[in-house]
C-alpha cells in the first residue's frame, strides 16, 4: 500500500513521452536515410550488392528499434494511467473514511477512532452499521488498488522484457487480458483499530454480528457490490467500453456500477434476450399441441416481459430512464427501471413490489406513477434532484402458487431468498457514486417482507416506508440499524392483508418498537387528500398515503402526516396497539 502512494503516475507518463520522442528521432533517421538513397548516385558490381545488403540491414534495425520503443512507450503511458486508477482507488477508501473520522494507516488497516457510547441501543445500532459498511467498503477498495498495481507492475516487466529482447508485433500492447468482475465476497478480519472498537467480523455464528434469521447456513454478499464498483475504477477508459462491448453480462446486472454503463449494457442484454424469445415462441406456435399449451403459455409471457420494457423504455416524456438490470433466466422476466440520475440525484427512492408483481403486467403502470410521484418529490425536495427506482428484481410471489411450498405468498422463503439482492442493489447504488444518496425504500405488501429481511442485512438504505405490510421479521427498530424516526409504516383501514398476514409473517409492522406510523387516512378537515382504504390504494394519486411516501422520499419528515393518537385509540381496526404507543 505504501507503494502505491509514492507512486507517481504523472513522473512515468512524462517517461513515455520522452520515449515517444526518441522513438520520432530515429523515424525522423530512417526517413532521411531512405530519402538519400533514393536520390543516391546507383553502381553495379560486388560493392554495390554488398552495400546494398547493408543498407537493408540498417534499415531493417531502425524499423525494429522503432517498433520496440514504440511498444515500451505505449505500455509505460498505458501503465502510468492503470496505475493512477490504483492511486485514486486508495485515495477514495481514504476519502471515505475521514467522512466517517476514520483513517487508513500504512499498511492499508481501518483504524477506527474510539467511539462514544450511550445508553440509546438505536443509536449504537446505527453507529454499529455504518461501520461495518465503512469496513466492506475501503477493504475491497484498498484490495482492488492492490490487484490492480500488482497487475501493471507485471504486465509492464513483461512487455519491457520482450522488447529488449526480440523484435515485437506492436499490437503486444493491446488491451490486456481483463480479469473478471468478482463474482463472490471474501469477508474479512479488520486489523487492530488502537483506541477505537474492533469491528466485528460479518459470519454466520452465535458470535457474528448477523442476525441468525437471516443467515442459518451462509450470509449473503452484502459487500460484492463494492469490490465491484472498485473493479470498475481500476479500468481505464478503453477497457470499460471494451467490457460493455464484448462482456454486456459483466456489466449490466452489476450493482456498484453507474447506471450509465449498466444501461448502455443491459440494452445488448434485451436485444439478446428478445432475440432468443421470438425464436422460442416460434417454435412453440409451430409445434402446437394439446400437450404444449403450457409452453406456448410461457414463451408468449416472456415475449410480453421483454416488449413491457422495451415500451417504456421507448416512453418520450422528458424523463431519463436507465435499465439496471433485465434477467429473462426464469419463468418471469426480472428488470430494475430507473427514472432520473441515480447516478447523481440527491434522493434515490426504490420501489419493491409484492404479491402477483409481474413485468409485463406491471412495470408500465409503476412507471406511469412514480413518474408523478418524483415530479412531486422534486417540488418538495429544495434543490436536490429525485430519482425512482422500479426494483421488480425478483420473481415475486403469483396467485397460483399460494398452494406451492416454497413459493407461496404464505412463507417467508422467497423474502429471505431475495433479501441480499434488495440490500445488494442498495449498497451498489452508493458504490457507484461519490457521494451516498438519501435513499429511500418504498415496500408495499410482500415486498414489505423482503425488504423487512433486507433490513437485517447491512445496506446504504436511510429511510424506509412499509405500507401493506403482512409482518416483519424483527420487533425493535434497532435490529434493523435504522436512525430514529426512519422506518415508517401505512396501513389503510381496510387492508385485510395487513390485518391478518402478520399471523404468517412475524411481527405486525405496526408493533415494531420505534417504528413510525403514518396515515393512510384524510386526516379531519384537512383539504385536497383523500382516503387511502384498501390493499392497492397506497400510490393513487391525491391520497395521504401517497404524500406521505413523496416527503418520505424527498427527505422531508417535517411534512409527513401521521396518525394522531387519539385516531389509533378510536379505531377498533388498530386493536389493543394503541396503549403501547
Amino acid at each position: 500500500m505504501t507503494d502505491i502512494r509514492r507512486f507517481r503516475p504523472a513522473g512515468v507518463s512524462g517517461i513515455g513521452h520522452d520515449l515517444d520522442a526518441e522513438r520520432g528521432r530515429v523515424v525522423a533517421a530512417l526517413e532521411v536515410l531512405l530519402r538519400r538513397r533514393a536520390v543516391g548516385v546507383s553502381w553495379s558490381g560486388a560493392a554495390s550488392a554488398s552495400a546494398a545488403d547493408r543498407y537493408g540491414w540498417i534499415v531493417v534495425r531502425l524499423q525494429d528499434v522503432a517498433a520496440r520503443i514504440g511498444v515500451t512507450t505505449a505500455a509505460v503511458v498505458r501503465a502510468a494511467a492503470r496505475m493512477q486508477a490504483a492511486l485514486d482507488l486508495v485515495r477514495r477508501a481514504e476519502r471515505r473514511a475521514e467522512r466517517e473520522g476514520a483513517w487508513v494507516d500504512f499498511d492499508g488497516r481501518l483504524v477506527l477512532p474510539a467511539r462514544p457510547t450511550s445508553g440509546d441501543t438505536v443509536l449504537l445500532a446505527v453507529r454499529a452499521r455504518a461501520d461495518e459498511l465503512l469496513a466492506l467498503e475501503v477493504r475491497r477498495t484498498l484490495l482492488e488498488a492492490e490487484r490492480e498495481a500488482d497487475a501493471t507492475d507485471v504486465e509492464l516487466a513483461r512487455v519491457i522484457v520482450a522488447a529488449a529482447r526480440a523484435a515485437v508485433d506492436p499490437g503486444v500492447v493491446g488491451l490486456r487480458a481483463l480479469p473478471p468482475p468478482p463474482a463472490s465476497p471474501t469477508w474479512w478480519s479488520p486489523g487492530p483499530t488502537g483506541s477505537g472498537t474492533e469491528l466485528p467480523v460479518p459470519a454466520c455464528s452465535s458470535s457474528g454480528s448477523w442476525p441468525a434469521a437471516v443467515c442459518p447456513d451462509a450470509q449473503p454478499s452484502v459487500d460484492l457490490p463494492f469490490a465491484s464498483a472498485a473493479w470498475w475504477r481500476g479500468l481505464i477508459a478503453e477497457e470499460r467500453a471494451w467490457a460493455i462491448r464484448e462482456h454486456p453480462q459483466w456489466v449490466g446486472p452489476r450493482d456498484g456500477l453507474p447506471a450509465r454503463a449498466r444501461h448502455a449494457a443491459n440494452l445488448a442484454l434485451l436485444a439478446e434476450a428478445e432475440r432468443a424469445a421470438s425464436v422460442r415462441l416460434r417454435q412453440a406456435i409451430a409445434e402446437a399441441t394439446p400437450w404444449n399449451a403450457t409452453e406456448r403459455t410461457e414463451a408468449q409471457e416472456r415475449v410480453d416481459d421483454l416488449r413491457a420494457i422495451r415500451d417504456v423504455l421507448a416512453r418520450r416524456d422528458g424523463v431519463e430512464r436507465s435499465l439496471l438490470l433485465v434477467d429473462a433466466r426464469g419463468r418471469n422476466v426480472k428488470a430494475i427501471v430507473a427514472l432520473g440520475d441515480v447516478d447523481g440525484a440527491q434522493h434515490v427512492a426504490t420501489f419493491v413490489g409484492g404479491l402477483s408483481t409481474t413485468v409485463r403486467g406491471d412495470l408500465g403502470r409503476y412507471d406511469t406513477t412514480f413518474a408523478r410521484m418524483r415530479k412531486e418529490a422534486k417540488a418538495v425536495a429544495g434543490a436536490g434532484d429525485v430519482a425512482v427506482v422500479t426494483w421488480l428484481g425478483y420473481e415475486a410471489p403469483q396467485m397460483h402458487e399460494i398452494v406451492t411450498a416454497r413459493r407461496s405468498v404464505l412463507s417467508g422463503e422467497v423474502a429471505r431468498d431475495n433479501a441480499d439482492e434488495l440490500a445488494a442493489f442498495a449498497n451498489g447504488l452508493d458504490a457507484a457514486r461519490d457521494r451516498p444518496a438519501h435513499q429511500t425504500w418504498w415496500a408495499h405488501s410482500y415486498g414489505a417482507v423482503l425488504a423487512g429481511r433486507a433490513l437485517l442485512l447491512r445496506s446504504g438504505v436511510d429511510d424506509v416506508a412499509l405500507f401493506g405490510s403482512p409482518g416483519e421479521p424483527f420487533a425493535r427498530i434497532e435490529e434493523t440499524g435504522l436512525k430514529p424516526g426512519a422506518l415508517n409504516v401505512i396501513r389503510a383501514p381496510w387492508d385485510l392483508v395487513a390485518s391478518s398476514g402478520w399471523l404468517v409473517h412475524g411481527t405486525p409492522a405496526t408493533w415494531v418498537t420505534g417504528a413510525t406510523w403514518l396515515a393512510a387516512t384524510k386526516p379531519a378537515g384537512a383539504n385536497g387528500w383523500t382516503s387511502a382504504s384498501g390493499h392497492s390504494d397506497y400510490l393513487s394519486a391525491g391520497t395521504v398515503s401517497e404524500h406521505n411516501l413523496v416527503a418520505v422520499a424527498a427527505g422531508r419528515p417535517d411534512l409527513v402526516v401521521r396518525v394522531s393518537h387519539a385516531e389509533r385509540a378510536a379505531d377498533p381496526r388498530w386493536g389493543d396497539l394503541a396503549p403501547l404507543l
